[in-house]
């Protein structure tokens, strides 16, 4: 006959001991009394009928037997959490978590932190882990379920998919160091940026997607890079051509560093989007996010 299994706050105690090595440590870590910890390890050890840790001169250390009950109750208790997370965004609670997320690299430079901070202020107990990478990187993240939400920017679209929502929509715009034969020109045709070595993003990056979709195949380029911030160095440094984001050149247009050219005849904007992962189900914490980043584009 198999040990009754200890609920979930006993193992949570295990584990805190053996992390803290001392009751009180793990009293501390958990915001209970010591009384109840050790209560709780007593507890244990009589259901599964081990000694689970020696005292030393130290505090306690677990024995062999406690540290491999340990090992195996840390699953039990990561898919503890991940239930209690996910029964949390089913019924609208705001839980207190972590929200693992992933967002390119354009909306990390120029939206993302505001938004965190209004998500802040408002669910100070759920923790935003963030990963930065390009578009095509975030779709593969949210479709391996490695994180609960993708904010991404894309190419317009007649109609969105079910597994993507509109956050806002901004534009993409040609610049030049002053320096530059273009500057001062009334506008640049398609033609000319075709045959133009132009500083772009890397591939998978939904910047430049936008801009294949826009202009077709781009020639040799005059360099790839992987953020905004070096591509506005690249295009001053190198004296070339550069595409990108409306607001992440707003100051160095302001200063003169560089020039807009009008492009009259085509159409750079793009979507903004939320990608949200297969067989999503409602989930407070991303639905709350996703309308801070709508109401920012209001």
């Amino acid at each position: 006959m198999y040990p009754q299994v200890p609920d979930v706050a006993h193992l949570k105690a295990l584990r805190a001991v053996a992390s803290a090595g001392s009751i009180s440590g793990a009293a501390r870590e958990l915001g209970i009394p010591q009384q109840t910890v050790s209560a709780r390890i007593a507890r244990c050890e009589k259901l599964l009928g081990l000694r689970l840790f020696l005292r030393t001169p130290t505090g306690v250390e677990p024995t062999e037997r406690g540290k491999a009950v340990i090992g195996a109750a840390t699953p039990l208790l990561d898919a503890a959490q991940q239930f209690s997370e996910h029964v949390a965004s089913l019924t609208q609670v705001d839980f207190s978590g972590s929200f693992p997320i992933a967002v390119s690299h354009t909306i990390a430079e120029i939206y993302f932190a505001t938004w965190a901070a209004e998500f802040r202020r408002a669910r100070p107990k759920v923790r935003i882990h963030m990963t930065q990478a390009n578009s095509q990187q975030v779709r593969e993240l949210v479709a391996q379920g490695r994180v609960r939400l993708g904010l991404v920017e894309d190419a317009r679209r007649a109609t969105p998919s079910q597994s993507e929502v509109d956050l806002g929509q901004d534009s993409l715009i040609l610049v030049v160091p002053p320096t530059h034969p273009w500057a001062g020109r009334d506008a640049v045709t398609r033609e000319e940026l075709q045959e133009a070595s132009l500083v772009v993003r890397e591939p998978g990056s939904g910047t430049r997607r936008v801009i294949e979709e826009v202009l077709g195949p781009l020639g040799p380029s005059a360099g790839e890079f992987g953020s905004l911030s070096a591509m506005r160095s690249a295009i001053i440094s190198l004296d070339a051509p550069g595409i990108i984001a409306a607001k992440a050149v707003h100051d160095q247009i302001d200063s003169g560093k560089l020039v807009q050219v009008p492009t009259p005849e085509l159409n750079f904007s793009r979507r903004l989007i939320a990608v949200q992962p297969p067989g999503y189900v409602s989930d407070s914490a991303a639905e709350f996010l996703i309308g801070i980043a709508q109401n920012s584009f209001k």
